[in-house]
């Protein structure tokens, strides 16, 4: 059945799902195309590269769309790359993410997914077994060391006829459920890999070129979050250890905190990656008249998911508003203001079911700013400017200042958090907004 706008408040609740970026038929179905320049950076980098390896930062906020822009992206390049997705998330929590933990983790995605049946026919299939058996007794010898391991299940015909030695997939997917669910096992191959990644670089890059040489096709790896650990840690991964991230003998996009990209320290990436940004959609221009292009997504993203008898006019226009620009705002406001009007027994969402939702978002920054942080937001607020202060960088990362560009790069008060910036700083009017 073809996907299309919800009919009724019940399947709005599902449709309005903030946690699931759109892929396949969703993506055709709900997507609203934004126009993005970060989408069509990253396509003329690979463009220009003609397949040889580069190394990518897709920066943006948390929530600003950037799984669902990168899904566009692998669809728009088709066949043309054998493109392997992994989300860190899956396996580790953003607090415990360390560069190493992201090199295994694509690496092991890499292995699984060229050896993987699904993929046997049309990608990497008759790979010569020397390259699978050297690949098996890395992941053996040196990421699991002494660490005892189930043996794999006994192989498919399908792999057999292909060469691939059913260890291979099995290793992998022992892996990624021991490092997902063993603290203990996770910090003792840590420990004993932190001298010996390039052993694992290798292989990946040897898998690689066997799949570039053989079918013709280059491998590009999609790494996912990556920009949701805290800004010290973050730190720790892209400025600390950027040979490592680009090591991969293969085209890497990594996710990468908005917060580092005012970092003082970003100027030290330059010469390792190429960077694209995706900015919140604005609502307003900088000196403050409404932005009609930026609207209109937001409007279109709605439109797109629910027919729009289901929501009253100053609803709609109220939750655009109170999004910020933040794709994934926009998509949760109107979910919980679905959840309420449904609750009440009503057939649409009416004004006060989206307030509700706005005022239960509040307080997720009334839990997270502390009372130094509404000033600096004041002080934003007015003047606009971005810059390299770390207060700012962590406003940033916690999406209670947003990034905008609309001719320049400037950065506005979250409008969810602007009444409380008003009610707890002095003297601060920000105007009315329309």
């Amino acid at each position: 059945m073809a996907l299309g706008p919800a009919q009724n408040l019940r399947d709005a609740i599902r449709i309005f799902n903030p946690q699931r970026p759109l892929e396949g038929e969703a993506l055709h179905a709900y997507y609203a195309d934004r126009g993005s320049d970060a989408r069509q950076r990253m396509r003329l980098f690979l463009d220009v590269a003609e397949g040889e390896p580069v190394s990518m930062l897709f920066t943006g906020h948390g929530g600003s769309g950037k799984s669902t822009e990168l899904n566009k992206l692998i669809e728009e390049l088709g066949d043309a790359y054998f493109v392997v997705k992994v989300r860190t998330g899956d396996i580790v929590p953003a607090t415990d993410l360390t560069y190493v933990d992201v090199i295994l983790i694509a690496a092991m995605a890499l292995f699984r997914a060229a050896s993987d049946e699904g993929v046997i026919r049309r990608a990497p299939a008759q790979i010569i077994e020397g390259v699978w058996q050297q690949v098996a007794e890395v992941i053996d010898r040196v990421i699991f060391g002494n660490l005892p391991y189930r043996k794999p299940a006994a192989p498919s015909e399908v792999a057999i006829k292909a060469g691939i030695p059913p260890v291979v997939h099995g290793l992998t997917l022992e892996f990624e459920a021991r490092f997902r669910n063993e603290p203990k096992t996770r910090e003792a191959i840590r420990e004993h890999m932190q001298n010996r990644l390039s052993e694992v670089i290798e292989k990946a890059n040897d898998l690689s070129a066997e799949i570039r040489h053989r079918h013709r096709t280059p491998v590009l790896i999609v790494v996912e979050d990556t920009d949701k650990p805290d800004p010290a840690r973050a730190a720790e991964l892209f400025f600390d250890h950027p040979q490592s991230l680009t090591a991969f003998n293969a085209s890497v996009i990594y996710t990468f905190p908005i917060a580092l990209r005012y970092n003082a320290r970003f100027s030290e990436v330059d010469r390792y990656f190429k960077c694209a940004r995706m900015s919140n959609l604005p609502l307003f221009r900088r000196d403050g008249l409404p932005d009609e292009k930026g609207r209109r997504v937001l409007d279109e993203a709605l439109a797109r998911r629910m027919d729009q008898a289901l929501i009253a006019p100053e609803a709609r226009h109220r939750i655009i508003l109170a999004s910020g620009g933040l794709m994934r705002t926009l998509i949760g406001l109107a979910q919980n203001a679905a959840v309420n009007a449904y609750a009440r027994g009503a057939s649409r969402i009416e004004d006060r079911d989206a307030e509700r939702a706005i005022a239960d978002l509040r307080k997720d920054f009334v839990a997270a700013l502390r009372s130094e942080d509404y000033p600096t937001l004041a002080a934003r607020y007015c003047d606009k400017r971005l810059s390299s202060d770390d207060s700012l960088q962590e406003l940033l990362q916690m999406r209670a200042l947003l990034e905008y560009e609309n001719g320049e790069a400037w950065c506005d008060v979250h409008p969810v958090a602007l009444p409380l910036v008003q009610e707890r700083v002095p003297d601060f009017d920000p105007g009315t907004v329309e």
